[in-house]
């Protein structure tokens, strides 16, 4: 009986550290890319340049529960945690493209620049890769404080994610 209590208690001092609380709203970013315009579906917002976060949503996808192999099918679930749908707008193409943006907030261990705002890089090879019917996926991340019990300081944690394509694959 006192194996299985302490048992118990090791099992519960660990996990408790090991929990995370993302609850850390992050308010404004920026879109980096001068050429892209990103707009909700549903004409909600619209980001260019500086912005405040027009949303927050709760992905909540790290490195250790989803790795980058499973992010292009991840859409799905993001917008049942409040991502949105979103329309991009490259200023070298003669038409949109589609997407899936979700604007998470930081974990309370999070340390770096990516916790207090985000910054929206769209990279040109990621365009390209979005082109028929690919899906293309752009994030930021962020690291943890190793709190010492549990290495998880190599654990990344996505502050924003963005899925694109050419055609409407997100539906």
């Amino acid at each position: 009986m006192r194996a299985f209590l302490l048992f118990s208690l090791f099992i519960l001092v660990v996990t408790g550290c090991s929990v995370t609380t993302y609850n850390r709203s992050i308010t404004h970013g920026k879109v980096e890319n001068p050429d892209i315009i990103i707009t909700a579906e549903d004409k909600s917002f619209s980001l260019k340049g500086e912005f405040t976060s027009p949303f927050q949503s709760s992905t909540r996808y790290n490195s250790l529960e989803m790795p980058d192999r499973d992010l292009p099918k991840a859409y799905r679930q993001a917008l049942h945690h409040g991502a949105k749908h979103v329309r991009i707008k490259v200023a070298n193409s003669d038409k949109e493209f589609f997407g899936v943006l979700a604007l998470d907030k930081a974990d309370d261990d999070g340390v770096g620049p990516s916790t207090q705002s985000y910054k929206i890089i769209v990279p040109q090879a990621y365009i390209d890769a979005a082109k028929n019917g690919k899906i293309s996926v752009v994030y930021e991340y962020y690291k943890l404080k190793n709190d010492g019990l549990i290495d998880i300081g190599k654990i990344k944690e996505r502050s924003w994610i963005l899925w694109l394509s050419d055609q409407d694959v997100f539906k």
